[in-house]
């Protein structure tokens, strides 16, 4: 039987409710990325890394690279967090540009990835990310309505609000793969 590990950093909390969602139905140990320094990977063989994009960085990649040696022969998932819809290719192939900087290539070969859209609570965010999603809103009006697609109006429409695209069912794919024996994966 698969034993599952689910490690995750989450700064607002939707990475982390994805994390106990996909944990509970894989029956996995769940750590955050701050406690878990020190796990054996050993025990296990399915591991789930989840984080947001940072400012382009993945939380906890660096992990996963330091314990290659140790997880290269264990089925690795990454699931990213953020507001993007990932039923539109452009978006996944912008998000695919970012990792493929920060991946190792021997990782990112062994690695399956899945998108995940998250949700955003204004209120909730630092300065620091106040002032990104300010100079964003600044950045998209500068464009001209004539200019704006559809995800640049939507997002002014729902600027300084809470989002919350978060739902259990966004799982299952993540689910099916770990369930099935094949075990490197491949990146979407």
């Amino acid at each position: 039987m698969d034993k599952t590990l689910v490690i995750y950093f989450s700064k607002y909390g939707t990475t982390k409710r994805y994390a106990e969602w996909i944990a509970e139905e894989l029956k996995g140990n769940i750590f955050e990325i701050k406690n878990g320094k020190n796990i054996d990977f050993n025990e296990y063989n399915i591991i789930v890394l989840g984080s947001g994009l940072y400012a382009g960085n993945i939380k906890g990649i660096n992990l996963l690279e330091n314990s290659f040696n140790k997880i290269k022969d264990k089925k690795i998932v990454l699931f990213t967090c953020g507001l993007e819809d990932y039923n539109k290719i452009e978006n996944i192939n912008n998000v695919n540009k970012r990792l493929f900087k920060v991946i190792p290539k021997e990782l990112l070969d062994r690695i399956k990835i899945f998108y995940l859209q998250g949700g955003i609570n204004n209120k909730q965010l630092n300065l620091k990310h106040k002032i990104m999603m300010a100079m964003l809103k600044y950045m998209t009006m500068k464009k001209g309505i004539d200019k704006m697609n559809e995800e640049d109006k939507e997002f002014l429409e729902t600027y300084g609000q809470k989002i919350d695209f978060t739902d259990s069912k966004n799982i299952k794919e993540i689910i099916g793969y770990c369930k099935n024996n094949r075990r490197r994966g491949n990146y979407a």
